[in-house]
């Protein structure tokens, strides 16, 4: 949410908070994903006003735990971020998150002017608990100030960010030191990979210095039948690796990486007597490259393109029960290229979906919604090109699974269900949900070039959650 948004909406206080328990796993999935992963987070967010001050707060707390995490020793293990410490043995992580922030929107000239600035931090510690261990702890802060500008019921914004961040890589540990380096176990070796496909054996500790620097501009107009809500942001991450000064008499730079982000936001709502539609349109362009100091060239080129558009039309003719049904389609766009081991690999997905949610309002006052979604994945042009001569662990442990997973057909449900009710806790509304996504391969799986790991059968994500609505 930015700060000409939060302006932008009639609401004027509301919070929640709550707590929720996150169970996902199974064989389809990308290879540097973790066979189960389970979690817990606490949670609490809201908006208020006070006087000439509008504010919005956020932070949540949540614990994790990876099972069976193969390839994939970062901080955040779902970052672009191509320097990272690796192996093939499956190891199991745990890792705190903590994430908090809000903004602080103040009206300068009444109803015209609105100065304002949002901050955002983030924590995250990663530990495993299998030979070669990593441990890995992540800082970021983010300044988003923003200048917005009243006309009647419009409202326009501009923004910039301006952010830091640092990720400490301690070296990587054995307990059983016949593990370290031994080509006995090729498994248990620590890798320090630098794109996807090029690495070299390594346990050495680094830092990670990022930075942050981006423009933002958004829009809001409020109608009585027609509203818009639009947000156009560009965001450049600096990244920067090197060795800690203990590791030399100087920092020695490993390599860095620059990634752009381009995102568009649309909503558009219209309401009108017995019905309300809205249309969601988002988009994101993702481009990176690196450059690695000790060849004084750019290996690493990544790129991820996303698109999402949904239609959703809501029946309110009725109070007490209302239907809303829902269509909609994604597309995803993936390269990966490693110059100097010759590795690439190119998708494409396309994913229409079709869904239908149900309203209840009993004359107690609780409100009952359940919804189904269901959607097809299709693929579209995967391509993978290794010479022969460069396959290694990785191609076989991640490029060659990865290609079979983008290559499969796949399809997904995804059910939820929420109660809401006054009636537990006198002056809140305590809401219990449930969400659940299935997603299963429909094609055969066949092996790729002997493939260590195999995407088969499906991938469950379930969600509980117990919140409190102020």
């Amino acid at each position: 949410m930015g700060a000409t948004l939060l302006q932008g909406s009639n609401i004027q206080k509301v919070s929640q908070a709550g707590i929720h328990y996150r169970n996902s796993g199974g064989s389809f999935r990308v290879a540097q994903e973790a066979q189960q992963t389970k979690s817990g987070q606490v949670y609490t967010e809201g908006i208020t006003t006070l006087n000439r001050f509008k504010l919005y707060g956020y932070f949540s707390f949540a614990r994790i735990m990876d099972d069976s995490l193969a390839f994939n020793m970062k901080g955040i293990k779902d970052s672009p971020q191509p320097t990272y410490f690796m192996a093939g043995k499956a190891s199991n992580y745990e890792r705190q998150n903590f994430t908090g922030g809000g903004i602080i929107s103040y009206e300068l000239f009444k109803d015209r002017l609105f100065i304002s600035t949002g901050v955002d931090y983030l924590y995250n510690s990663t530990a495993g608990s299998v030979d070669p261990r990593a441990l890995v702890y992540t800082y970021q802060l983010k300044f988003r100030p923003e200048l917005s500008y009243k006309i009647g019921n419009q409202i326009i914004g501009l923004g910039a960010l301006a952010g830091y961040g640092d990720e400490d890589v301690e070296q990587i540990r054995y307990k059983n030191g016949d593990y370290n380096g031994s080509l006995t176990y090729p498994l248990r070796i620590s890798n320090l990979n630098y794109g996807f496909g090029y690495y070299e054996a390594s346990i050495s500790p680094f830092v990670r210095k990022n930075t942050y620097t981006g423009l933002s501009l958004s829009y809001s107009k409020q109608g009585t039948a027609l509203d818009y809500k639009a947000r156009i942001s560009y965001e450049i991450d600096q990244e920067d690796n090197q060795y800690e000064p203990s590791n030399s008499i100087v920092n020695n730079p490993i390599s860095s990486f620059q990634l752009e982000s381009l995102g568009f936001d649309l909503l558009i709502t219209k309401s009108a007597k017995g019905n309300s539609q809205q249309l969601k349109m988002h988009l994101l362009r993702q481009i990176g490259d690196d450059k690695l100091v000790a060849q004084a060239a750019r290996n690493y080129t990544y790129k991820n393109y996303d698109g999402q558009l949904q239609y959703s039309y809501l029946n309110t003719k009725n109070s007490r029960h209302q239907g809303e049904w829902i269509a909609g389609f994604l597309y995803h766009y993936g390269y990966k290229r490693d110059a100097a081991s010759s590795h690439l690999l190119d998708y494409t997905t396309y994913e229409p979906l079709i869904g239908h949610t149900h309203y209840w309002r009993p004359e107690n006052k609780d409100l009952i919604s359940a919804g189904l979604q269901l959607s097809a994945r299709l693929p579209f042009d995967t391509q993978v090109n290794i010479p022969a001569t460069q396959v290694t662990l990785f191609s076989k442990g991640v490029v060659f699974p990865d290609y079979l997973y983008w290559s499969a057909k796949a399809a997904r449900a995804s059910f939820r269900f929420n109660y809401v009710t006054e009636r537990i806790i006198k002056k809140f509304r305590t809401g219990f949900g449930i969400e659940s996504s299935y997603l299963r391969a429909v094609n055969t799986v066949a092996d790729f070039n002997n493939a260590t790991f195999i995407p088969e059968k499906g991938y469950l994500d379930l969600k509980l959650s117990l919140n409190l609505y102020l």
